[in-house]
């Protein structure tokens, strides 16, 4: 599990990532954990943070703390390295496209169902959350295969780092 929400993490940054790029290319207005600190000062009754940048800060740790969850999971209940496929990643990626887009996001009223969505918010939304699984795959397997120990090396200049 511990394996999973560290790789989970890494998937939201790489989602981010993805979603800045679409902000700034004119893609999208906002970015969903930007939507999503919305909705949640408003829930909380906060006209505004009193640290300058307070957003920035929460919405990261609301999209880290929800990309440890669903990598937790993951990580829980993955296959044997061998036994991840492309398809498996995918659907793991779509899953939960569709269960916050379809699901949460209406339940909580933080935004519109991705059906009331357009085309372009939909496919950033979608390669999203197919580059979130595929990172989160990656490194749960990644991590499951290396050593349960530091890797030292009796010669630590000898050897590919990268």
């Amino acid at each position: 599990m511990i394996h999973g929400a560290l790789a989970g993490m890494n998937g939201a940054a790489t989602m981010t990532v993805l979603r800045m790029l679409a902000h700034r290319s004119g893609l999208i207005d906002l970015m969903v954990p930007q939507k999503v600190e919305q909705w949640a000062r408003r829930k909380a009754g906060v006209r505004r943070w009193r640290t300058p940048g307070g957003y920035r800060i929460v919405d990261h740790v609301l999209h880290l703390g929800y990309g440890a969850t669903w990598g937790a999971l993951y990580g829980a209940l993955s296959p044997a390295p061998e036994a991840t496929t492309v398809a498996r990643t995918a659907t793991f990626g779509i899953g939960l496209w569709a269960f916050g887009s379809m699901v949460l996001f209406p339940a909580l009223r933080i935004g519109p169902p991705a059906w009331r969505s357009g085309a372009r918010e939909n496919t950033v939304n979608v390669a999203a959350h197919l580059a979130y699984a595929a990172a989160t795959s990656l490194l749960v397997d990644e991590f499951s295969r290396q050593p349960h120990r530091e890797v030292t090396t009796r010669r630590p200049w000898v050897g590919r780092v990268g």
